[in-house]
């Protein structure tokens, strides 16, 4: 049995990912397993320090009550759901980096406790869509989940591949259109007028990065035939395409964790954090493997 991973810290945004991720599992037919963690260390100010024996024991308390709680939750949201809970200790992002081995998905909120206003996304949301060993699903605060469309991001290249695959079963899944998005020069329109290119000219340079999408998106049509596809072809800023694809009514936006150009030691790509930091949907970042 799959298992779907989702990460706890008592904030409202971990409570909201809670209600995805179960809806999410009992879709995919997995078990959920809700993790939080905590840490006993002290900092550098204070080194030797000590703490008590109690002070620990009433973290860990409050850490379990987080963990029972969004089982509630999650009960709630997806009756008769299989609900696995844990504790750990130890730093947040680190834990969840180490439990996502043996998961199919992790699911985070955007911001955890702690958060600033006006941060989009958490320091450990940001650590955990780089590391993890397994797909990751960033929720921000208000998102639910959506009939709308799933969004993907497409190269013209074999990166975007796993990305591609995973939409078209998520589509699948949620019985709701697919709409790929691949944008072949980050100039608008107006840009590239101002460089002398005529409308036509680029029609026809959109015309061949359609049969470009259309070679990446082919085979996944026989296996998914009940999927409708949508494709969005134009010259834009990538990040800025997608998100304007997924407004604020897309199921999901799926992402590869680097794209074209992207560095080997460069584990999620400048387009993937521009998403992340700025979207209004649920997004999955799914790892690419060479």
């Amino acid at each position: 049995m799959s298992v779907i991973l989702v990460g706890v810290d008592g904030s409202d945004m971990a409570v909201n990912a809670v209600r995805w991720a179960a809806k999410t599992a009992k879709l995919e037919g997995a078990d959920l397993k809700i993790v939080s963690a905590y840490t006993t260390t002290t900092s550098d100010y204070a080194p030797g320090l000590v703490i008590p024996q109690d002070v620990i024991d009433a973290i860990r308390g409050e850490v379990s009550k987080y963990v029972q709680d969004a089982a509630k939750v999650a009960e709630e949201a997806a009756p008769g759901l299989s609900i696995h809970g844990s504790i750990a200790e130890g730093d947040a992002a680190h834990v969840m980096i180490d439990f996502s081995a043996d998961a199919e998905m992790v699911v985070l909120g955007s911001r955890g406790l702690g958060g600033l206003k006006g941060l989009f996304l958490g320091s450990v949301s940001t650590s955990v869509a780089a590391h993890a060993k397994s797909k990751v699903v960033i929720i921000p605060t208000e998102a639910a989940l959506s009939d709308g469309p799933v969004v993907v991001g497409v190269d013209d290249s074999k990166v975007s591949d796993g990305a591609v695959a995973e939409a078209y079963r998520q589509a699948d899944l949620r019985k709701t259109e697919l709409i790929a998005v691949h944008t072949w020069t980050p100039l608008d329109a107006d840009a590239l007028h101002g460089f002398g290119l005529s409308a036509d000219e680029i029609d026809q340079m959109s015309d061949q990065a359609v049969g470009a999408v259309s070679e990446r998106l082919a085979g996944y049509g026989t296996d998914y035939p009940d999927v409708e596809v949508k494709r969005v072809v134009i010259p834009e800023e990538p990040g800025k395409a997608i998100l304007e694809a997924a407004g604020d009514s897309a199921a999901l936006i799926v992402m590869g964790s680097r794209g074209r150009g992207g560095f080997t030691g460069l584990l999620l790509g400048s387009r993937s954090q521009k998403v992340l930091h700025h979207a209004k949907v649920p997004v999955m970042i799914v790892r690419h493997t060479a």
